[in-house]
């Protein structure tokens, strides 16, 4: 299940063109999208439906066509809304080369110096004009589809700045950081021991705050409390689970920190709004989707 971790750390495509490109629907492993985060930016493109995204505790609510920017480094998560969408992972030492004039500009972007606005409209002719094409060729494949992504990302960078949708972070907020660096911590044992017992005072301690204030904290950047996403992350491990493997439903119940089976189905239900056995039947019968990785 490692491409259900908070952290992923990876290989991303190949040495010469390190990007992945994923299409995502109701059939791909990883339709809803837990938090994590990564070293590489990600680049989000909503096809239909809506796709409610939080990215660093800020919550952005995306329509078909619209598209969203993450930093390399930010916490993340999303809920889609009968939603179609894909998205391109990749290295900004991409577009880096020693004899590049840009590479101030894609440095300032990679250390965050420039902030990128999180999300741009459909209608908006940074997407229409740099992030389509790029997507198109990534989705078709066609040759010499990664002269064109390339092209692409270095006019989206170009017009980041043209159109001035960024701002200046000479200093980051100190404050701010520590604090997600906290909710970070959370998140990684929250990944590490998801099958066993979790107490909200156990993870409270682990990064020095009370648990009200962990609570307060918590919600604010995901709108959940710690209970109700443990048992929200344990469902999305189920759901894998149902779809990669043979186990069966008590089974799979027990690996992922459920205690009895009915808990785990009453859980299942709120959050899938069908059985687990419902839901397999229904993701094995629909045919596979495009999904793929550069």
């Amino acid at each position: 299940m490692s491409n259900l971790r908070y952290h992923e750390n990876k290989q991303r495509g190949s040495l010469s063109f390190p990007l992945d490109y994923y299409f995502v629907d109701r059939n791909h492993s990883r339709y809803e999208m837990p938090y994590h985060w990564h070293d590489e930016v990600e680049i989000i493109h909503i096809i239909r439906g809506r796709f409610r995204l939080n990215v660093g505790g800020e919550t952005h609510v995306l329509a078909a066509g619209d598209a969203a920017y993450i930093a390399s480094g930010l916490l993340h998560g999303g809920e889609p809304d009968e939603c179609e969408y894909e998205c391109v992972v990749l290295d900004l030492r991409l577009l880096m080369r020693s004899d590049d004039l840009g590479r101030r500009y894609i440095g300032d972007l990679m250390d965050g110096h420039a902030a990128v606005a999180p999300r741009f409209a459909a209608e908006s002719a940074l997407v229409r004009q740099t992030l389509l094409p790029m997507f198109d060729a990534l989705r078709r494949r066609y040759e010499g589809y990664t002269l064109i992504t390339l092209g692409c990302l270095y006019r989206f960078a170009g017009e980041i700045y043209h159109q001035k949708a960024y701002t200046r972070c000479e200093q980051p907020d100190g404050a701010e950081n520590r604090r997600m660096l906290k909710l970070k911590k959370v998140f990684e044992i929250i990944e590490d021991h998801y099958t066993e017992p979790l107490h909200l005072a156990q993870l409270a301690a682990s990064v020095g705050l009370t648990p009200k204030y962990l609570c307060r904290f918590f919600k604010e950047a995901t709108h959940r409390t710690p209970v109700d996403y443990i048992a929200y992350y344990r469902v999305e491990m189920a759901c894998y689970a149902l779809v990669a493997t043979e186990r069966n439903v008590t089974e799979i119940a027990l690996d992922t920190g459920f205690a009895d089976l009915n808990y785990f189905i009453r859980s299942f239900k709120k959050y899938k709004g069908v059985t687990p056995g419902s839901y397999r039947k229904m993701l094995r019968a629909q045919p596979k989707a495009g999904e793929s990785a550069v």
